[in-house]
Order: structure tokens, then sequence, then C-alpha cells
């Protein structure tokens, strides 16, 4: 991410995409439990531990350039995970086309689409919220809240696409969370 910062508030933690699952997920939570000041709870330490290993487990880290999990309550499992990707932008590629570029195609929506643009430090972003069922199977359907942010930043010598995105499976926690999923993108610099 050259040149770009994140400084999320307290509710976040930045993944190390370097490291290990299972002992990055250990500390993860021990730190988290501490600096919360909780009892310890070694079975639901240990459950969380298993759950955080599962996630950043499954985490394409070749695609991404960082990841961040809401994980507001230490003793409690992550909201949602926001992978950050960048790559150079395309030729005349503006905001309008990048919308499009994240958007699912219009059949899959359960609902409108929420398309804005938003003002941010790194500069204005497209902002995307879609309800859309993910096909599991033949007969199941999963009913997702997908929220995408989009920039073009200039950087050095070309123009950087810079993505954040989020799907929520459960749609009560995204009715809740998103304003903080907002806050995070509000919080990208150069």
């Amino acid at each position: 991410m050259t040149g770009l910062r994140l400084d999320p508030d307290s509710r976040w933690v930045q993944v190390d995409l370097t490291a290990q699952p299972p002992e990055w997920a250990a500390d993860t939570v021990s730190q988290r439990w501490a600096a919360q000041r909780l009892d310890p709870d070694p079975h639901r330490a240990e459950t969380l531990t298993a759950s955080l290993t599962r996630i950043v487990g499954a985490l394409d880290t070749a695609d991404l350039d960082a990841a961040l999990l809401l994980y507001p309550t230490a003793d409690k499992p992550v909201v949602t995970v926001v992978g950050l990707r960048t790559f150079p932008a395309p030729p005349g590629l503006t905001l309008e086309a990048l919308g499009e570029e994240l958007s699912v195609p219009e059949e899959m929506l359960e609902r409108p689409r929420q398309r804005s643009i938003i003002g941010t430090p790194a500069g204005s972003a497209v902002r995307l919220v879609q309800r859309y069922g993910e096909p599991l199977s033949p007969d199941a359907v999963e009913i997702r809240d997908h929220v995408a942010y989009g920039w073009l930043v200039a950087d050095r010598d070309q123009t950087r696409v810079v993505i954040a995105s989020t799907a929520f499976v459960d749609l009560v926690a995204a009715g809740k969370w998103i304003t903080a999923v907002d806050e995070l993108a509000r919080c990208l610099t150069t």
C-alpha cells in the first residue's frame, strides 16, 4: 500500500498477513482480552482463537494488501473482515466506471443497490452497498450485504485503484456495524 495509511479505532485489528494464522490468532485473542481487562476464560478464548485461525487462514493473502477484522469485543466473535487491495488503474478509468466494476449483476440483487460518492482524506471514493443472494447449492441461497469502496489514488507516476470491501452474512449485524465500516473507509489517508 505504497503511500497509503489506515488509522482505525480500537474496534479494528489489522491482520499480519505474513504470520502463521494459529499463532497470530492466539496472540491476538490474548492481547485483546488483556487490553479489555477481561477475566480469563480458557474455553472461550480457545473457541475464539479457533474461529480467528479459520478466518485468517481463509484469506487470499496473495490478493490482499491488508485485512482488518472488526473485533470490538474480545470475548465475542469477529463481526466482519475488510480486505484492502491495490493495483494499477487502467488508462481512463473513472470512479463511475469503477463503481460499475464493483457492482454485482442486477439479477442477483435482493433490493436496489445504494451507490454514492464519499469524501475521504485519500480522495473521493465510490461507495456501494448491495444485498444479493449467493448460491450455495441448487436449493440454498445465502443473502449477504456487500459493502465496497473504490478510490483512484495518484501514486507517484501512476494512478492506482484501491478497493476496500466486506460482506455481512448476518444482516442484523450489517445494520448495526455498517457505520463502523464507513468510518474505517474514511480513515484511509495518503
